[in-house]
């Protein structure tokens, strides 16, 4: 579990570095052959060569997937080659046709990701197409669900089109598809609040007899939510109430309730001070975040791997500084009505009414019971004398 958070660790640090001495530890770890450290030395190597299409590190990668027995290896890896190619466009083609060829259910799911990373943000069509075939026609439903997802990282610079690419997709008679159609909302439609996405979630959350379905529609409407007032989305008191009472209520299911509390930090992220975005205020990609919103999804496999969506927040608040960095006095006047940037009600905790004691009714019946027991016991032991 140490080597597990050090692999990871040394990832984020040294991340699109492309550095070789820590490239070459993080392989030593993988080629350990331990489950638990060689997931996270797969991502974490990816990480460091991200976006360097680097063709040893990838044949390397891939020659050791194809080898190995342990799942979470394969898992790792299977990110960690995307990463690899991260904005490549047509030069990621020749590997993600390879990987997408391959028998092995994992290798396919990382052509899928290494799809979305490539063509990350560009809303490339051949590449939806690809993506929206293998949605539909994989055997393998991780395949699918990874596929549906993978929409979400083309779509984000064009949030709009994302849900009438999904709205078919959300309806399907395949669970995994359908939890795939709502993260890519999510992810494309982050910080929009728009009213297309949240109207295709609402009845996920609220009607879905799968409960993983209803904790990834729960984590994606937070996702969309973040930072939207009552006076810019109506919605948001409807959903925030869904979490809590999704929270609160005893007997939801573990997993509705995972999403829900998830939903719940993240739609008040920052303590409601940063948004969720892929691009940066000026339109370019943002690398640590797409990074980030990747290594989040396959939460599904390692809950902890949940924390990497921290590095999509993008801080809300202005903070002057003077050339001394310090923070000089002064005053902001702001010309929009207040109830715009209103902070939703606090939490009120349900307050017991004490009840009052009633004193018990003593029937005449009982009385006159009691009253016949006593005199027939005083009796007998008049009778025992």
């Amino acid at each position: 579990m140490v080597r597990h958070g050090g692999c990871l660790g040394l990832g984020l640090a040294a991340m699109g570095t492309h550095r070789q001495d820590v490239y070459e530890q993080l392989k030593f770890n993988l080629y350990q052959d331990d489950a638990c450290t060689g997931e996270a030395a797969g991502i974490a190597m990816g990480m460091v060569m991200l976006g360097s299409k680097n063709a040893s590190a990838i044949e390397d990668m891939v020659a050791y997937a194809q080898e190995s027995q342990h799942e979470k290896i394969l898992r790792g890896l299977a990110v960690g080659i995307a990463f690899t190619m991260y904005g490549r466009l047509e030069e990621a083609d020749p590997l993600i046709a390879q990987l997408t060829s391959d028998k092995d259910p994992i290798l396919r799911r990382s052509g899928m990701y290494t799809l979305a990373m490539a063509y990350c943000g560009t809303g490339h069509n051949q590449a939806i197409r690809k993506l929206l075939h293998v949605a539909v026609s994989d055997v393998n439903d991780d395949v699918r669900r990874a596929a549906v997802t993978a929409l979400g990282f083309l779509l984000f610079r064009t949030p709009e089109q994302c849900p009438s690419v999904v709205s078919l997709l959300a309806e399907s008679y395949n669970p995994h598809v359908r939890y795939g159609a709502a993260m890519a909302l999510g992810i494309a439609c982050a910080g929009t609040g728009l009213r297309e996405a949240i109207a295709l979630l609402e009845p996920m959350v609220m009607f879905d007899p799968v409960n993983f379905v209803r904790q990834g529609a729960l984590i994606a409407s937070a996702m969309i939510l973040i930072q939207q007032t009552e006076q810019t989305c109506p919605k948001v008191t409807f959903f925030r109430q869904s979490y809590a009472q999704v929270i609160s209520n005893k007997h939801e299911d573990v997993m509705a309730k995972f999403g829900a509390i998830l939903a719940q930090g993240i739609i008040d992220a920052g303590g409601r001070n940063v948004t969720l975005s892929l691009q940066s205020r000026t339109g370019h990609m943002n690398m640590l975040a797409v990074v980030g919103t990747l290594v989040f999804t396959q939460y599904w496999y390692w809950f902890p791997l949940a924390h990497c969506l921290s590095l999509a927040y993008t801080p809300t608040c202005v903070i002057a500084l003077n050339s001394q960095l310090k923070m000089p006095k002064l005053e902001l006047k702001s010309n929009a009505k207040p109830s715009l940037y209103a902070y939703p009600a606090p939490l009120e905790e349900k307050k017991r009414e004490e009840r009052e004691k009633v004193t018990t009714a003593v029937l005449s019946i009982a009385a006159r019971q009691r009253r016949r027991d006593h005199e027939r016991k005083h009796r007998d032991e008049k009778m025992e004398v």
